[in-house]
């Protein structure tokens, strides 16, 4: 098992890469470096011109240091295809496979034009025997080639290609709670995510962007939000506390709980007053992600390369502890 990782993180404003290493019970960052997204090259998490990142990516990795290294890199957005089903009870090789038969069933594309995988939630007994309920994702297979074009036009060897949230839950992995939900707001592709016991059960793309956001921005509240009681004139925070309370209300109806402890990531975290309006509109427990705090940083940093760590490279700093022995309470 390796003791250090890369992270790519491609995501609508920043293409961003970090490389780090666990020493002992402490996470290290040895280095990482950010670039503008080029216009045009994404849309909605779907990488459009992989030849364009590949270029950039390659500016990062001659800087960091990084030539022919295995890097982990993720999908979001749009082009990620979740849902619950459920099947009978099989060992998991043979449920990988036998989900690819029902999956033509509700994916609006051919199976054999996506990749997936799945993630068994429980295991119960109804009236047509043994059963196994199992979350399941895709994306299309153009999708995961153009990524790895990008990163070996970079200079890099993709490794694994796996979902965002999968990388934030590994990384507050020692965060104590068995059942834990993650709002990231990435700049243009925000989503909402719970997760019990280390599997994904819940996942749900909102319909908004932070990336308008401007601070003291004094817009009238709509009638829809006087059900929430904080005081906020601020429309992007009464859009993400209404779209979270969708979320939330979707998890219930599935699961007859709450989702728990929110956790906020990405960049949209640093919205003042966020935390304590989706605390007090929601009636739950939220704070922002701070990863930060748990780890050496092995290079003197600037105030604004801090704020950039902490906020931006959540995403990539999980994805690059994946395979990294005996972080927090990873689930193997």
């Amino acid at each position: 098992m390796n003791m250090s990782g890369i992270g790519l993180d491609i995501g609508s404003r920043k293409i961003k890469i970090v490389k780090l290493r666990k020493n002992k019970s402490q996470l290290e960052i040895l280095s990482f470096g950010s670039r503008e997204t080029p216009r045009g090259s994404l849309e909605g998490g779907s990488v459009l011109d992989p030849y364009v990142l590949g270029d950039v990516i390659a500016e990062l990795v001659q800087e960091l240091g990084l030539k022919e290294r295995k890097v982990n890199s993720a999908v979001a957005g749009s082009q990620v295809y979740t849902r619950i089903i459920t099947m009978p009870r099989l060992s998991l090789p043979e449920l990988r496979q036998a989900v690819r038969y029902e999956a033509a069933n509700f994916l609006p594309v051919p199976p054999e034009q996506v990749a997936m995988d799945v993630f068994p939630i429980r295991e119960f007994q109804d009236r047509e025997g043994q059963r196994t309920e199992l979350f399941f994702v895709a994306v299309r297979r153009t999708q995961v080639e153009r990524i790895q074009t990008a990163c070996r036009l970079g200079k890099l060897k993709l490794q694994t290609l796996e979902i965002e949230s999968l990388a934030l839950n590994r990384l507050f992995a020692w965060e104590d709670a068995s059942t834990r939900a993650f709002l990231n707001l990435g700049a243009l592709r925000p989503y909402f995510s719970v997760y019990r016991e280390g599997v994904p059960v819940f996942n749900r793309n909102l319909s908004f962007a932070y990336s308008g956001y401007q601070p003291g921005a004094a817009l009238p509240c709509p009638a829809e939000y006087a059900q929430f009681p904080f005081r906020s004139t601020d429309r992007a925070i009464n859009d993400i506390v209404r779209e979270v309370a969708r979320s939330c209300e979707y998890y219930r109806l599935q699961y007859g709980n709450d989702p728990g402890k929110i956790l906020i990531t990405g960049g949209g975290a640093r919205i003042p007053g966020l935390e304590r309006a989706l605390a007090e509109g929601l009636g739950c427990e939220a704070e922002v992600g701070d990863w930060l705090s748990r780890a050496r940083i092995l290079q003197p940093l600037q105030e604004a390369e801090s704020n950039e760590l902490r906020y931006d490279f959540a995403v990539a700093v999980g994805l690059g502890l994946r395979g990294v022995r005996s972080w927090g309470t990873i689930r193997k």
